[in-house]
């Protein structure tokens, strides 16, 4: 009993750890670490904007579950319900696409500013296989990571191998905490590795 609630406290926190509202911040930190030539800013730079990543794409879109779960929009935080994420995803969407418009206005780098496309274009696929199934966020989310981590790699030529491996390790964490917190199926976690990953690497190509 006791090993079987160890196992589920983990589970739970990498469900916090890689949250899909923070693949976003992730996406960035992989770019500072990568090589491509922003990894010469200075620290100060640097932590401007990951703050400005993490309160826009994170903080801001998280504040407004507990108000949904308030106005009893949704019955609970976790937002186990299919029908109950159709709210929150489109408020998410709504939220990057205004995210995106402020970083756009401050100058910020393009490859930044696709991050957040490429993320509100996830978020909006996400919303319409949510209509009709539910699928994995977690892994959407992951797998979205993964997928820009190899757009870097095979488009920008940065060498990026020991972040992707860090990735692949992580997919497999979050899609096994999912399935041991039964809060999915397999074919909706594989589901949603595949379709993250092809979101932000088609997105990273077109933007």
């Amino acid at each position: 009993m006791q090993k079987e609630r160890i196992y589920t406290y983990l589970a739970k926190g990498i469900s916090y750890i890689f949250h899909p509202l923070l693949m976003s911040v992730y996406a960035v930190i992989a770019v500072f670490n990568s090589g491509h030539y922003l990894s010469v800013v200075n620290h100060g730079v640097r932590n401007t904007i990951y703050s400005i990543y993490f309160i826009l794409t994170f903080i801001i879109p998280a504040l407004f579950v507990p108000v949904l779960y308030f106005f009893g929009m949704i019955s609970k935080l976790e937002i186990d319900i299919r029908k109950e994420r159709l709210l929150p995803l489109l408020t998410v969407s709504i939220m990057y696409a205004l995210g995106w418009y402020f970083m756009s206005r401050i100058s910020m780098p393009p490859i930044l500013l696709n991050i957040i496309l490429a993320s509100l274009v996830t978020v909006i696929l996400a919303f319409f296989i949510t209509i009709f199934w539910k699928i994995s966020l977690h892994s959407m989310g992951i797998g979205g990571l993964l997928g820009f981590v190899v757009y870097l790699a095979n488009i920008k030529d940065l060498s990026v191998l020991f972040i992707g491996f860090i990735i692949i390790l992580a997919a497999g964490l979050v899609g096994t905490a999912r399935l041991y917190l039964k809060r999915h199926s397999p074919a909706q976690v594989y589901t949603g590795y595949f379709s993250g990953f092809i979101a932000v690497y088609i997105s990273m190509l077109i933007f």
